[in-house]
Formats: C-alpha cells, sequence, structure tokens
C-alpha cells in the first residue's frame, strides 16, 4: 500500500479527509494523490450548459483554485511525497475513473458537498473500483493506524476482500480484533489465523446475535478501544439493503471511528 488519493472539496469535511490521508500516507511511507473534485452544476431544463449554468461552473472552478491554493503551502511543509489531479463532475464514475492505480482512497461520511452523514459515497465508490475505501467521520482530527483496529467479519466475499485490502495497515496496529456477530456467519478464528499468518497481532471475538447486527458492532466499535475499522460493503444485493435498510448501510451512517471498506 503505497498510493494514497484522497477527495479534495472545500467543504466541511475536508479537513478530516485530509488529515487522514496523511497519516496514511505517513504510516505506510507512501504517495499522495489529491484529486480537487470540481463539481459540475446539475443542468435542470434539458438544454446544456448555457450562460447561467456556464457561470455556475466558472464560479465553482474558482472557489477550487482559491481553495487548491490555499492548501498547497501546507502540503508543501507536510514533508510527504504529493501530486494533484482534478475532475470536473458529478458522476462517481468520473472520479473511480482515477483510481485505477491507487491503493487506497479517502473519503468523507458526509460525501462531497452533501449536508448529511450518510457514507452512501463512499459505497457507491467502493462498488465502483477494487481499491479500498477509508470513510471518515467529518469530525476527525486524527487517524491512527497503530492504534487497535477492529474488524468486523462474517465470512463473506466481501468481508474477506476488505480483510486482505487492509492487511498492510492491519500489520500496523497495535491489536486486530475480529468481531462476528452469529454463529452461522462464520469462524473469527479462521481471519484471526489469516491475519496472524502476516504478521498481525489478532485475537476474535464471536457475539452471539442478541438483535440487530448493525447495533453490535456499533457498540463494539464504541467499548474495544479500536481507532479504526475494516468491513466488507454490501454482501447483499443494493436493492435488498434500500429495501430492508442492512448492516453495512446502518454501519456506514453511525460509525464513530474510521471504516475502511471493499466490496
Amino acid at each position: 500500500m503505497k498510493t494514497v488519493m484522497v477527495l479534495i472539496h472545500n467543504d466541511a469535511s475536508q479537513e478530516a479527509r485530509l488529515q487522514a490521508a496523511l497519516d496514511v500516507v505517513r504510516a505506510v511511507e507512501g504517495h499522495l494523490l489529491c484529486l480537487d473534485v470540481v463539481q459540475m452544476p446539475l443542468v435542470a431544463d434539458g438544454f446544456g450548459i448555457g450562460g447561467g449554468t456556464g457561470v455556475m461552473l466558472m464560479d465553482e472552478r474558482e472557489r477550487e483554485d482559491r481553495n487548491v491554493e490555499a492548501l498547497e503551502p501546507r502540503l508543501a511543509n507536510e514533508g510527504v511525497s504529493y501530486e494533484w489531479a482534478r475532475v470536473h463532475t458529478q458522476s462517481d464514475h468520473a472520479i473511480t475513473d482515477n483510481v485505477r492505480l491507487v491503493d487506497i482512497l479517502v473519503v468523507g461520511k458526509q460525501g462531497i458537498g452533501d449536508a448529511v452523514e450518510t457514507g452512501n459515497a463512499a459505497a457507491r465508490l467502493a462498488e465502483l473500483t477494487s481499491a479500498p475505501v477509508l470513510l471518515v467521520p467529518t469530525g476527525l482530527t486524527r487517524f491512527d493506524p497503530f492504534g487497535k483496529a477492529m474488524v468486523a467479519w462474517d465470512g463473506s466475499r466481501p468481508s474477506d476482500a476488505a480483510l486482505r485490502a487492509a492487511v498492510p495497515l492491519l500489520r500496523r496496529a497495535s491489536e486486530v480484533e475480529v468481531i462476528t456477530v452469529g454463529e452461522e456467519e462464520g469462524d473469527p478464528n479462521e481471519a484471526a489465523a489469516y491475519l496472524s499468518r502476516h504478521g498481525c497481532t489478532a485475537v476474535s471475538r464471536l457475539l452471539p446475535r442478541t438483535g440487530s447486527v448493525s447495533d453490535q458492532l456499533l457498540d463494539a466499535m464504541q467499548t474495544s478501544g479500536a481507532t479504526w475499522c475494516v468491513m466488507g460493503s454490501y454482501g447483499r444485493s443494493r436493492l435488498r439493503e434500500q429495501l430492508f435498510g442492512g448492516t453495512t448501510r446502518t454501519l456506514l451512517a453511525k460509525a464513530p471511528i474510521p471504516v475502511m471498506l471493499s466490496h
């Protein structure tokens, strides 16, 4: 894990995204790719970009120009290798087109310009790229990859993929606790043994299911002492998730710590 991409946009969660990305880069002695997202104005009249829309785009571009100019001196003094790229878009696909040779993508729970912390943007991006996505809460001031890490593991393919993708960071954790809710979801000792073979200090815990899996995992996040978490993204279909809720959807919206997810 060497190339870390962070989404840059002048919104409420930019500082949390950037700080987390810098912390990851330092931990892995990697390279930071700052993808500046200039949001294209949504055209409602169906006639394409007219004068008003063009002015909105110019205003948005100028705001991001000022944003980049303000961040540049800070990055120059952070002591990390970094570069800039820019995309003009409202599309997740346009963003993930830039993630082909990236090892991890750092995004905010709030999403680019969103007003509510749902984590939906991170889930969509995770579906469109093979790179893991690190989702950080807006109020985050530091990401500590050397603290205790929690792995929410249910034996599914997405959770296996997330585990494998997270190994380079999990090796740096002081301890990794693999938590499985419900005996029917598999034996967490299997995942802990896999991590141990990769040099992680791993333990496991099987929790009997007593109600909502998401509530139990959220409680574990809050009480286990973990500074970050790893989990798979959308083991069930997106339609089923939207109709019935789902563990992933709830955790992304309510997780109090950074979550690294893969699909």
